[in-house]
């Protein structure tokens, strides 16, 4: 992780000034007192590389293909046993959400859940780069504590604990600047990088969610993607991930206290009943892109987003597996209307949201577990089958999301039409 050490060593020092570090560090002196020291020109420091953001993206996580292909699940298409990331890329893709977190989930009932750990993603990365896939990648620094009735988001890790906001800020830009580095190693470099997850509900949480704190722990993280990315003499787009349109005010107050070096608002849609995401006072992504953009001189894109190609239940019976689904779009309250949830409303839906953020001077849509399979072999016992994948047993066993995703489970795993929407998107 250390292979650009003395690159690394100036902007580590560099680094503990931006983050609250001691602007009176001393430097080394001279080892010969006797011998004054010769005047030197002064380092030009490399100049910022451009981010250019002329591409409009259209993609998918695919943080759990891997794992489920491993369990063994498989992806098909036409009735072909394909790989994912090849049938991605045919369909109009153009790139794929990975997220690598610090801190690793424990082990459930003997199952290991990686699909966030480093050799994990590092896997991902290099088969999405083989099929010529660009890598959104989501550095997430925080973890997700889970229970029965759910989930408590972005807490401080342990050994973060006992540091003040100073150190704590060092602590992660070396992570972020250290990983980034340790990709690079690998030839894994992602043209776009968000510091956190759905970061207004809260980020390295200490106990409260504290805007203030979080958009100057965020200046550390956005400072080691600059640091690196002039190192790499690569333009990467930084963004900040916001959860819910209609929370979009976050922005102006992480800007009110300095968090302003980033490229993008990327935001989590979720408009469903479950989750119930609302645009607040916007009418549409038109609107709400082109105030970003006049406002804070930003553009969206959507990072996180689905619907649904079927419904959620039949007479009351989960679908795929006997994991609760947790997201069901139209409306679970119109989970009984099938003409609602169809591949073909899926892509017609996603296609105008695309054109929707397009219109508005926006710069991608990448939806979020549409890579889901869920966890249901032929002949296993009624119960469960392979193991879980993402969420603690007691959720029960299998995927809490295969009802959005674009291989269906009803049809052998063979991919849908839904998505074709990123074909139908210039």
């Amino acid at each position: 992780m250390r292979k650009l050490l003395w690159a690394v060593l100036p902007l580590v020092m560099m680094a503990m000034v931006a983050c609250g570090g001691d602007e009176d560090v001393k430097r080394p002196t001279n080892p010969n007192d006797n011998v004054p020291e010769q005047p030197s020109e002064p380092e030009e420091p490399k100049p910022a590389p451009e981010v250019v953001l002329d591409t409009f993206y259209k993609g998918t996580t695919m943080s759990f293909a891997n794992y489920l292909i491993d369990v063994g699940l498989v992806y098909r298409e036409d009735g072909v046993v394909t790989n994912p990331y090849t049938s991605v890329k045919a369909h109009g893709a153009n790139i794929v959400r990975l997220q690598l977190d610090r801190m690793p989930f424990p082990e459930i009932e003997g199952v290991t859940i990686d699909w966030q750990q480093w050799t994990r993603v590092v896997e991902d990365a290099q088969m999405a780069k083989a099929e010529g896939l660009d890598i959104m990648l989501t550095l997430k620094p925080d973890y997700d504590k889970f229970t029965s009735s759910g989930a408590n988001h972005n807490n401080i890790p342990e050994e973060w604990k006992s540091l003040d906001e100073k150190a704590l800020g060092e602590a992660l830009y070396a992570w972020v600047y250290d990983t980034l580095v340790a990709l690079h190693d690998e030839g894994i470099l992602p043209a776009i990088v968000a510091v956190g997850n759905e970061v207004n509900i809260g980020f390295l949480l200490n106990g409260k969610n504290d805007s203030a704190r979080t958009a100057r722990l965020l200046n550390c993280g956005h400072k080691a993607v600059r640091d690196f990315s002039r190192e790499v003499e690569r333009g990467i787009i930084s963004v900040v991930h916001i959860a819910n349109p209609a929370k979009v005010g976050y922005i102006k107050d992480f800007e009110a206290n300095g968090c302003v070096d980033y490229d993008v608002i990327a935001l989590s849609w979720y408009p469903g009943t479950n989750i119930g995401h609302s645009m607040g006072s916007y009418a549409n992504f038109e609107t709400m892109g082109k105030y970003m953009k006049e406002l804070y001189g930003k553009p969206l894109m959507i990072l996180e987003t689905a619907h649904s190609f079927t419904t959620g239940t039949v007479a009351g019976k989960w679908m795929g597996d006997w994991c609760n689904n947790s997201y069901n779009y139209p409306d679970w309250n119109d989970a009984l209307n099938a003409e609602n949830y169809t591949p073909a409303k899926q892509r017609v839906w996603l296609r105008a949201l695309a054109e929707d953020v397009k219109a508005g001077g926006g710069i991608g849509v990448i939806t979020w577990g549409t890579e889901s399979l869920p966890d249901l072999l032929e002949g296993k016992a009624e119960g469960h089958g392979l193991g879980l994948y993402t969420y603690p047993a007691a959720w029960g066993y299998g995927s809490t999301w295969e009802n959005n995703s674009y291989w269906d489970f009803t049809n052998d795993n063979n991919l849908h039409e839904g998505i074709d929407w990123m074909m139908d998107v210039e």
